[in-house]
Order: structure tokens, then C-alpha cells, then sequence
């Protein structure tokens, strides 16, 4: 139809109309089928190598894990001596801002070691010697060859700077679990910082490194590195482990043995162990240093403090002005000694909370992006509208059931995100179908007909896609006008008779050739149809000329006048 006498059409709605034209060539089954592979091809690289899209599966466990139902009760054989702020207050009118000298300490672990605890762990690192206090540091070095429970931490370096130190086994034996192999020529060196006192190096060690993921949340913890020539060495969680079960240590080594090498990274990896939170945040009881201290040195605490006979009392600092702190799906500002009394806590009771491999979650991401593709295109991408909240629901709520125990976290909070995502992109490319199809009704061409046609019920998404790919095949200028609401909004109809018909727009030379095998779509529709209809001549308005001509034919279809059945 000629439209020069009407208003000119903006140049970008022109680029618009040939881009969709451009677009709706394209194959349904074709466009479903790249959709898959380039969808495939984006987890495949995305979920096993890049990691974009994991932040959202990694913000939604946080809130899971803050969210649990049933969680594992904390050990009460834990207990925590807390250096906090009122400790660094009280503490401060005898020995200033810290560190304190080193005495302090000697007393608090004397008095703590005569109660026969089953383990003391330093969450405090003895990296240098206190220059203004050595006989701190002698008090304090003699009271660590004294004790026969304490366990020390250190900090293991990036594994780049291995190569940089001269510190090996030799050194620091009570650090490794496993020595390197005889036929080992050399033994590693290990980039750490060593503990600065003799009686210190000496007692069991372990490293007390919190490898957090790349958004800078801690969710898994490394319970042991294995080493270039073979060694192994292992956490402070596991130093404590081992004196305190030895059958809880040799369950995790050899656990750990059978699982592929992990690679020593700065952020924790997916061979690390996920951690398995408890409830809150402050889950183990806390005994205010300053009063520990009271009583070691004669005084009078201010509040009463326990007995520490077998307790695992964990000595460590919760004050932010000490800076121990970091953010755990729990809490932003979670302590660390919080978090090695959880490592602790773990290890004690074996609880490994297995994770689903990413191989598997990105597969059952494309089986799910291989069945959407199947329905739409066989049915259509309306009917996917209750999926598009129910499947993810599904499959987050599985996810979280699964982090109520303590045995199996099954991930499926990227793959839901990632079906809900190929969802959207079908939904994107059947509202460009629409556009083309249904929103301009007077195609440009020389000569416009008009066939109408009426079903015995409302037009649905899938009879309309069975049309449209009819008219991609054999009328490609052609139009569909409707008179209600697009089906996909069938509950919506305002006027239901009007929802039953449709009128096919477009050059009368291609619906004639074209009527044929659209009278075949009509029969398996179920659909009556008229004659076609011809624009008597060109006015200057030839869309509403369109419009009349379309409300004839729908009268005559249903009045039975001049309608037939195919």
C-alpha cells in the first residue's frame, strides 16, 4: 500500500521496522537452537572458568545460610578468651595499648594450662620479638615450652613467594602433616611468617590463613596444602585435631588425600572445604581476657569465669581496633577467632558439608535450557510464564532445604538464575515476533487485501506461533490484525467475542498464492475463514481504509454470509 500522502515516518523508527523485519526472517527452530548453543557455550565458560554470573548465586547462599531453619549447635567444649575493647580498656591503666607485654600472656597460659584444658590455641601471631619488653618475651617463651596444650598460628604467604624463602620442613616440623616423599631431591621451601620464639617453634603449628572468595566473603576454609615435592602441611584447626582426635585428623587426611591436588590460591577455591556456619555469628562463649588475667595474677575478676578443664580455649582478639575481623555470610564484621573456633568446630565433629561439582550444576543448567527451548518452541513462550517464578522457587528452595543439613549443600541457585535468564531471552525474542507481526498492519506494497478469519474460542500464543510461521514460510509481507489483547493475556480478555477473530494484511498477489497452504493452518487451527477482501482504491488514509474493510469481513464471517470451512 502507498503511504506518500501520510506523515513521514522518523528515520529511526525506519531502522527500527527493517531491523525487526531483519529479525523475524529468522527461523523459529534455528533461533531456538542457537539460543541453546550460545547459551551453552556462556555456562560452560562462565560457570567452570570466568565466574561472572557467580556473585548472585554466591549473594543468595549468604542469605540461605542466614536464613537456615535447622543448623549444627555450636561444641561446648569450645571457649573463647576474648581480648575485646573493654579488655584493651582495663588492660590499658598496667600496660598501655596493645600488645601488652608478653607476661600477660605467660600468666593468662599458666593459669589455663594448670585446669588441664584439651587444647589452647593462640589466635595471636608471635612474629617479632618485643624490643622494649624482652623479659616478656623470656617469660612468655618459657611458659610455650611449659605447656603441653597450646597450638600456634601462623601465616602462610602467597605461594608465589615460595621460591623466595629458605624456611623448609626442617625448620618447622611440627607444621607438616605429611613429609615429602623419599625420592623428593629437595624439599620445598614455604613462604610463611614464622613464629619469632624458640618455645614457640617448637609446639604443634598450623597455619591460620582465611582464604576468602573473590568477593572478599569467607565460606570455605583449607584445612591443608599440599606442597610442590609431595609435602603436606596443615591448618591450626587440624594442629588441634590431632591431639585432641586423632580419628577426626585421619578422617579429614584422608579425605583430603583422595580429592584432586588443590592449587594453593590467594582466594579459596572449590576444594576447600565449605564451612558450615552455625546459627549466628557469636556462637561460642566468651571470657573477658581482663578477667582471666585478674585471676592469674591474685586479683579479683569482675566477672565470674568458668573452669577450662578440657575445653578447647581459644585465645584471640573480637576488639575491631585489632583489626581481626572479616565478612562472613553471617556477619560483615564477623571475627576471626569466631571463625577459627567454627574451623575448630568442624573438624571436631567431622561435619563436611559436600558441595554439588560445578560440572554437574552447569550441565543441569543446559538440560533446563534445552527443555525450555523444546517447550517453547512446540508450545509457546507464554505458556512458560508460571515456570518463570515456579522452577527457580523450586530449585532455591531444594538448594536451601539442602543447606539444613549437615552433610550435602546441593548448588542450584546458579542454574536456577541462569534457566530464569534463558527464559527472559525467549520472552525478548517473541515480543520482536510480535512487534513485527502484529504491530504494523499496513505493510508497504502496491495493493493491500484483507482475509478474516474466526476461531470458536479465543486466539492462543501457540495457534498464533502455527500462523506465523506459516506466513514466515509462504507471506512473509503479510500481517496479523487482532481485535483484543495479545492471548498470552487470554484471562485478561475485556471483550471475548472480539478475541476470536484475526485478520490476515497484505499484498493481495501474495495471499492469493499463499491461500492454499494457509487454508491447510486454518483447518488444523480449527478456524473459519472468508474471502479476501481488497482495498477498493488508494486514499490518503489507507490504515483506517484497512481497518473498515477488516470490520466487514469479520461481520460477514460471522454472520455466516460469506465464511466456509476448510
Amino acid at each position: 500500500m502507498s503511504t506518500s500522502t501520510e506523515a513521514k515516518t522518523p528515520w529511526w523508527q525506519s531502522l527500527e521496522r527493517q531491523f525487526l523485519t531483519y529479525l523475524s526472517r529468522w527461523s523459529d527452530k534455528w533461533v531456538h537452537i542457537g539460543l541453546v548453543l550460545v547459551f551453552s557455550a556462556w555456562i560452560v565458560v562462565d560457570v567452570l572458568f570466568v565466574g561472572v554470573t557467580g556473585g548472585l548465586a554466591q549473594t543468595t547462599y549468604d542469605n540461605m545460610v542466614r536464613g537456615r531453619v535447622i543448623t549444627a549447635p555450636a561444641d561446648p567444649r569450645i571457649v573463647i578468651i576474648d581480648i575485646d575493647e573493654s579488655a584493651l580498656a582495663r588492660m590499658a591503666t598496667e600496660f598501655g595499648r596493645w600488645p601488652w607485654p608478653r607476661d600477660t600472656l605467660a600468666s593468662v597460659l599458666d593459669y589455663v594450662e594448670d585446669q588441664q584444658p584439651a587444647a589452647v590455641v593462640w589466635d595471636i601471631i608471635f612474629s617479632d620479638v618485643d624490643r622494649l619488653n624482652p623479659g616478656g618475651d623470656a617469660a612468655f617463651d618459657a611458659a610455650a615450652k611449659r605447656s603441653t596444650h597450646s597450638h600456634f598460628g601462623l601465616v602462610r604467604l602467597p605461594k608465589t613467594n615460595d621460591d623466595k624463602s629458605e624456611l623448609t620442613q626442617k625448620n618447622l616440623p611440627s607444621l607438616w602433616v605429611q613429609a615429602a616423599p623419599p625420592e623428593s631431591k629437595e624439599l620445598s621451601t614455604v613462604a610463611l611468617i614464622p613464629p619469632v620464639l624458640p618455645g614457640v617453634a617448637i609446639k604443634p603449628l598450623g597455619y591460620n590463613n582465611g582464604y576468602v572468595d573473590r568477593d572478599g566473603i569467607l565460606r570455605r576454609y583449607r584445612y591443608f596444602e599440599r606442597l610442590d615435592d609431595g609435602g603436606m602441611i596443615q591448618s591450626l584447626p587440624m594442629s588441634v585435631v590431632q591431639q585432641v582426635d586423632p580419628k577426626a585428623h585421619a578422617f579429614w587426611l584422608e579425605r583430603f588425600l583422595n580429592k584432586p591436588q588443590i592449587i594453593a590460591s590467594d582466594n579459596a577455591t572449590q576444594d576447600d572445604v565449605l564451612i558450615n556456619w552455625r546459627k549466628k555469628a557469636n556462637a561460642y562463649p566468651r571470657v573477658n581476657f581482663a578477667d582471666v588475667f585478674a585471676l592469674a595474677d591474685g586479683g579479683k575478676p569482675k566477672e565470674e569465669v568458668p573452669s577450662f578443664a578440657g575445653k578447647i580455649v581459644v585465645i584471640g582478639s573480637t576488639a575491631p581496633s585489632l583489626h581481626d575481623i572479616h565478612p562472613t555470610p553471617l556477619s560483615s564484621t564477623q571475627a576471626g577467632v569466631e571463625s577459627l573456633a567454627t574451623g575448630i568446630d568442624n573438624a571436631l565433629n567431622q561435619r563436611v558439608m559436600r558441595e554439588m561439582p560445578k560440572w554437574l550444576g552447569a550441565l543441569i543448567a543446559m538440560v533446563m535450557c534445552v527443555g525450555l527451548a523444546f517447550w517453547s518452541y512446540h508450545k509457546s513462550v507464554s505458556s512458560l510464564a508460571a515456570g518463570m517464578l515456579g522452577m527457580p522457587s523450586v530449585m532455591l528452595g531444594i538448594s536451601f532445604l539442602s543447606l539444613n543439613t549437615d552433610h550435602v549443600f546441593l548448588d542450584l541457585n546458579l542454574s536456577a538464575g541462569l534457566g530464569l535468564l534463558f527464559v527472559v531471552l525467549l520472552k525478548v525474542w517473541s515480543l520482536i515476533q510480535k512487534r513485527h507481526w502484529f504491530g504494523d498492519v499496513a505493510p508497504a506494497c502496491q495493493q493491500a487485501s484483507v482475509w478474516a478469519w474466526r476461531a470458536n474460542e479465543p486466539w492462543t500464543d501457540q495457534q498464533l506461533q502455527d500462523l506465523v510461521r506459516a506466513l514466515r514460510e509462504h507471506a512473509f509481507n503479510c500481517r496479523i490484525l487482532l481485535l483484543d489483547i495479545t492471548p498470552a493475556q487470554s484471562k485478561l480478555v475485556r471483550w471475548k467475542p472480539f478475541a476470536n477473530y484475526l485478520a490476515l494484511i497484505g499484498p493481495k498477489v501474495e495471499l492469493d498464492a499463499a491461500r492454499q497452504e494457509l487454508a491447510k493452518i486454518a483447518v488444523s487451527l480449527q478456524a473459519h475463514t472468508g474471502n479476501i477482501l481488497t482495498v477498493p482504491d488508494q486514499s490518503e488514509k489507507p490504515s483506517l481504509q484497512i481497518s473498515q474493510l477488516a470490520l466487514q469481513a469479520w461481520t460477514q464471517v460471522s454472520d455466516g454470509d460469506a465464511h466456509q470451512k476448510f
